[in-house]
């Protein structure tokens, strides 16, 4: 999911606490998506297939409107699962069927999905939000088009036995054109009423674990076993709107500073513990971001910086951002975020600069930001702050790059250029649906009026 689906996602009414049981709550374990498109592969021992399709209603952008969607879902479950294990849904995917003209002229799409699975337990429940990425697909000339959606389902664990069932949610969407900065096309889905929403069950076995005999010396027995049963569960979670975000940052050594693409974060929760901090989560996907400099104080220089995840070698392109809330509601926030940047479409002087395809950081970008004065429901700024009296929020070091370049290497070049550290950034994040005030947005997003 950078391509960022971001205005993207729609409001999403702000629901009700949703209370957790007393033992299904989401973990941020994640388990293997597979691609559909491959061979089937031969079911694990306990686990068995699960197929549903749902109707749903979808409102496209204009002059498109609402249009039927039929979204087939498809995962594994296991069947049996020891109380307290993870219950890991498997090989989870979404096959979106739109009718011919539904994208109007567009020739070939990319983007995202986000659904919300129900995970019940007697009269219990919890959300489990999935966030799926939605690959280049060729829009046909005629004739229905079919997108595939696939991603990984958060680890369920419940503590207690008894019968899980899990349900699915409606979908949203958010598509834009390959090959575009466009941002997403918004695209919000209900379902046709009067369905079966079940995806499927799970036998939770109890499962008494025996007391350890030996402990760490100084540790009384059982010390640590009860240790582990005394971690903070949440007393309730709320999900929360989508959000939009806008950045900036600068460079010191190049004395450059850039507005970021704007983006959305989406599947954001809000986890209320019995004492602070308490907990905030969310995803989001970057696009690429335009940058103009003079390298060296003198030179030229435009290109296109890319900020991707830790795990991009996957292929995932989703950003999972997770907040520390240091008090109740309007609080101060904390966000550490590991990200690689890669270069490309870089001119000197208006000559092209061939960097090749792999031209990254060495290492991820770590930001270490803060933000007073935040809002779990409406957002605020997290920022790096050269007078913040810790070291690690004062601002970030842009490690150096590596891969660069295709006849020749250029690590050197772009690393004397611009790696180093004392670089700032700030991200403004605002609920969707609001006005962007002042207490939400980073100083000189907007652009001078004759650059809009």
């Amino acid at each position: 999911m950078t391509q960022q689906v971001r205005r993207t996602l729609g409001r999403v009414p702000v629901l009700a606490g949703v209370i957790l049981l007393a033992g299904v709550n989401g973990a941020l374990a994640s388990s293997a998506a597979t691609d559909p498109s491959a061979p089937p592969k031969p079911l694990l021992q306990g686990a068995a297939p699960a197929h549903q399709t749902l109707a749903n209603k979808c409102v496209f952008p204009d002059p498109v409107g609402e249009r039927p969607v039929t979204m087939d879902v498809e995962a594994t479950l296991p069947k049996v699962v020891p109380s307290g294990k993870p219950v890991q849904v498997k090989d989870f995917s979404l096959t979106f069927t739109l009718g011919e003209g539904t994208l109007g002229a567009l020739t070939e799409v990319t983007g995202a999905a986000t659904i919300e699975l129900t995970a019940t337990r007697d009269d219990k429940t919890s959300a489990i939000p999935v966030t799926l990425e939605i690959p280049a697909t060729k829009v046909p000339a005629t004739g229905e088009l079919k997108l595939v959606a696939t991603g990984k389902v958060p680890d369920i664990v419940s503590t207690r036995p008894g019968e899980l069932r899990l349900t699915t949610g409606a979908p949203s969407l958010a598509l834009t054109a390959e090959k575009t900065e466009t941002p997403p096309k918004p695209i919000t889905c209900t379902q046709v009423p009067d369905q079966d929403t079940a995806l499927g069950s799970v036998t939770l076995a109890e499962l008494r674990a025996a007391e350890p005999k030996t402990d760490k010396p100084g540790e009384k027995p059982g010390e640590r076993a009860r240790a582990a049963q005394d971690e903070p569960v949440p007393d309730a979670v709320f999900p929360l709107q989508p959000f939009e975000s806008q950045g900036t940052s600068s460079v010191k050594k190049l004395g450059a500073f850039v507005r970021l693409t704007p983006s959305f974060i989406f599947n954001a929760f809000y986890y209320l513990y019995p004492a602070p901090p308490h907990r905030s989560t969310g995803s989001t996907i970057l696009p690429p971001s335009k940058m103009t400099f003079l390298g060296f104080g003198f030179v030229p220089v435009n290109g296109t910086m890319e900020l991707l995840p830790t795990d991009y070698k996957t292929g995932n392109t989703v950003v999972d951002v997770e907040t520390m809330l240091h008090g109740d509601t309007t609080t101060t926030a904390i966000a550490r975020i590991e990200l690689f940047g890669k270069l490309k479409d870089i001119t000197i002087n208006g000559t092209p600069l061939d960097v090749g395809p792999d031209c990254m950081t060495a290492e991820p970008i770590v930001l270490n930001l803060r933000g007073p004065n935040w809002n779990a429901f409406t957002g605020g700024v997290l920022r790096t702050d050269p007078k913040d009296p810790e070291p690690a929020f004062q601002g970030f070091t842009l490690p150096k790059f590596s891969g660069c370049g295709v006849t020749e290497n250029l690590d050197s070049l772009l690393s004397g250029m611009g790696s180093g550290p004392g670089n700032q950034a700030c991200i403004g994040v605002n609920q969707v649906g609001l006005e962007w005030e002042a207490e939400r947005k980073c100083p000189n997003t907007d652009p001078p009026v004759g650059r809009r």
